[in-house]
């Protein structure tokens, strides 16, 4: 068996079945893990669901933000964009099916046999990986009791950058989705910025990136991430590998092998 994580599919379908055949993939005993992000602004996001349902035993995903919108619009809180490209999946006869399975899926994965832990956009400095596992269960717990639709009418706006004592359940909600499905930068005190998506060498001098900020807990695990495709893979830590490498900008789709360490890499179509 082996556990191949790929990041932000972003409905870029041909892409992502170029790389399984590369790899060899079998759903009997192979795992796909997903960064997040399958879903938007790519030209087949209805094949890539329509996949994910049909190799589901074998999907082991986070969500990304693209997800947690598209459960939005799922639900009727929004309408979807033109160059989101969701008309397709969201008409499509599996479309419910696909919400009810992302809602299966939780924000952070550790895969201890691994000593990897993937989560969308990163994981916070300042909280231990203990800490976003209880908060990644107890969201999927919320968002599962049957009525999602006023968290995710909630969960939208840049207030909640940071949690304190007293944060309203809303706001801890908020700030669990905003660490792990969109975090980029940090500030000095660890309050997330929301508004910088530049390179490192062009983002400003009070802006850190999260994951060179000093962590509160010293591990071996590595972190496996996406969301951030100008960083186009670069990290230079070995402790943390970026996936996103910009597919559906016209870059390229990247997988990861986790058993042999041999990345692959697949130029968008």
């Amino acid at each position: 068996m082996a556990h191949y994580f790929v990041g932000d599919i972003q409905g870029c379908y041909d892409e992502l079945m170029r790389l399984l055949e590369r790899v060899n993939f079998d759903p009997s005993q192979d795992k796909l893990c997903p960064v997040g992000d399958l879903v938007a602004r790519g030209p087949a996001s209805e094949k890539v669901a329509k996949l994910m349902l049909d190799m589901q035993s074998s999907v082991m995903a986070v969500l990304g933000n693209h997800d947690l919108h598209f459960l939005s619009t799922l639900h009727g809180l929004y309408q979807a964009k033109k160059n989101d490209h969701l008309d397709a999946l969201l008409n499509a006869p599996f479309a419910q099916a696909y919400g009810q399975w992302l809602l299966q899926q939780p924000l952070v994965r550790h895969f201890s046999d691994l000593d990897i832990v993937m989560s969308h956009a990163g994981l916070h400095p300042q909280l231990t990986l203990q800490q976003h596992l209880e908060m990644s269960q107890w969201v999927q717990q919320v968002l599962q009791n049957g009525q999602p639709k006023p968290w995710l009418k909630g969960m939208y706006g840049d207030k909640v950058n940071k949690l304190h004592a007293d944060s309203s359940v809303q706001d801890k909600f908020n700030f669990i989705i905003n660490v792990t499905t969109r975090m980029r930068y940090l500030k000095s005190k660890g309050q997330l910025d929301f508004k910088c998506k530049d390179t490192l060498a062009a983002a400003p001098e009070h802006l850190t990136p999260w994951f060179k900020m000093p962590r509160v807990e010293q591990s071996d695990y590595q972190i496996v991430f996406g969301h951030w495709a100008s960083l186009m893979g670069s990290v230079q830590n070995q402790h943390y590998m970026a996936l996103d490498t910009g597919c559906v900008w016209g870059q390229y789709m990247t997988m990861y092998c986790a058993e042999t360490g041999t990345k692959y890499q697949q130029s968008s179509l």
